[in-house]
């Protein structure tokens, strides 16, 4: 057997179909810190906000393939492949280590992207 495809067809490969994407690209975190002083007192304060509200953080483990079993809780190197189902489309914000990745719609303001994802384990 050809040694390049017995390389490719060792990885995994999971297609999750009909995911519906909310997240928008404009969304923020923004840290901040505060410095209150009250008389003689000093108080310093740390706050993370989030700007937005909907940031489309999606774990692996909450996914099922096309034949409904759920995808392992970490895949090593994941790559991520888009097929949109309309023109509307979307796009991985980030891939935020083994257990999940970012995901938002081009057009925030329209509604939920429909696409289907390939997703492939490339190993270490």
């Amino acid at each position: 057997m050809n040694t390049t495809l017995a390389y490719l067809r060792s990885r995994r490969a999971w297609l999750v179909t009909n995911l519906a994407v909310w997240g928008a690209d404009r969304d923020a975190d923004i840290s901040l810190a505060i410095v209150e002083q009250i008389a003689s007192d000093k108080r310093l304060g740390l706050w993370r906000i989030s700007l937005g509200g909907q940031n489309q953080q999606i774990k692996f483990s909450d996914l099922l393939d096309y034949r409904g079993n759920s995808l392992p809780t970490s895949i090593v190197r994941p790559v991520i492949v888009i097929i949109p189902k309309s023109s509307l489309g979307a796009f991985i914000k980030s891939v935020d280590g083994d257990s999940c990745f970012s995901i938002a719609r081009k057009d925030s303001d329209s509604a939920p992207a429909l696409v289907d994802l390939l997703i492939f384990e490339m190993g270490k």
